[in-house]
């Protein structure tokens, strides 16, 4: 099973942060819901609260997709979703998670809040294995990357990556900050983007049809808009990135090769969800690591529903 091809636009910048959209040759629908339009409810697990795992269960009509770095919010502490995660209609699953507030365990709150908020990628960047893997586990190293912005931005109560992100989108008055709302908005058919910060290619991420990524799209940029709170002066007043380096890092993510979906040497586990099934797919080669999630549909070839492809050579990854 392949990436499609990809096919990247111009960019558009924002100080550091450079924009490209990225349209696929992939086919259309899935009929998959995913983001503030899938009905998914969260909670502890029944048998007894778990920092690693939570209980969610599909409640809407259709397919849902979680993806990596998706905040799960409220319950005994906030988690985010350790990968992506397709739930077929009425299905319930226990999932792998990582905590993102390390000062909190409320006994006795169960239920989690789903914004659809995406995690920023100097967090994300530990999920795939993209981030340093120097010492400690990953929930450790998680951890410590929420806590680079409480050391930047100011201390969070129970350093929680969620205050973080309400005081950046409530701090109205800060002009030094850049703008979501100055941010590209979606074309036609768009179905992805390659994110530079600085002068090099940081991520690729790219779906399956351009509606799963619209979204996911604004609250992918809202959370890399708080990365840049992380970066040193001379970070923040580079130039944006050449397209030539969007266009080669897509070229590279796009030859990577996931093996079969049924039998692929990369197969971690095929779920079936009725008529759709689905498979986690990962990947690494060279600089580049990526992980996803792959569907099939009845009289349709396999395809890629998500997948984020890291350059694991960006500063970002293994900044102290």
């Amino acid at each position: 099973m392949k990436v499609p091809q990809l096919h990247v636009g111009a960019g558009t910048s924002l100080g550091p942060l450079s924009i490209f959209p990225v349209w696929t040759s992939a086919p259309g629908s899935l009929g998959i819901s995913t983001g503030a339009h899938a009905s998914v409810a969260v909670t502890e697990l029944a048998s007894g609260a778990q920092v690693s795992r939570l209980t969610v269960t599909n409640n809407g009509p259709n397919p849902a997709l979680l993806l990596e770095g998706e905040l799960l919010e409220g319950g005994q502490q906030h988690r985010t979703c350790a990968r992506d995660v397709v739930l077929g209609t009425g299905e319930t699953r226990d999932i792998d998670t990582f905590c993102v507030e390390a000062g909190r365990w409320e006994e006795g709150q169960s239920s989690h809040r789903r914004q659809a908020r995406r995690a920023p990628l100097n967090v994300r960047a530990e999920l795939t294995g993209a981030g340093s893997g120097r010492g400690s586990n990953r929930q450790d190293r998680i951890w410590e990357r929420v806590n680079r912005f409480d050391n930047a931005r100011g201390a969070s109560a129970t350093s929680s990556l969620l205050q973080h992100l309400d005081w950046f989108a409530d701090d109205k008055e800060d002009r030094n900050r850049f703008d979501p709302a100055d941010a590209p908005q979606p074309l036609e058919g768009q179905r992805g983007v390659v994110i530079g910060l600085g002068h090099q290619p940081l991520l690729l991420e790219v779906f399956g049809t351009s509606t799963l990524f619209r979204r996911h799209y604004r609250q992918l940029v809202e959370a890399v808009l708080l990365d840049l709170e992380l970066l040193p002066p001379q970070a923040l007043a580079s130039g944006p990135m050449s397209g030539q380096r969007a266009r080669d890092f897509a070229a590279q993510v796009q030859a990577m090769e996931f093996g079969m979906f049924d039998d692929g040497p990369a197969a971690l586990e095929v779920r079936d969800h009725g008529s759709l099934r689905s498979r986690n797919v990962s990947r690494s080669a060279g600089r580049i690591t990526a992980a996803g999630i792959a569907v099939a549909l009845p009289q349709r070839r396999p395809q890629l529903a998500h997948l984020t492809g890291w350059n694991t050579q960006h500063p970002l990854m293994d900044m102290a």
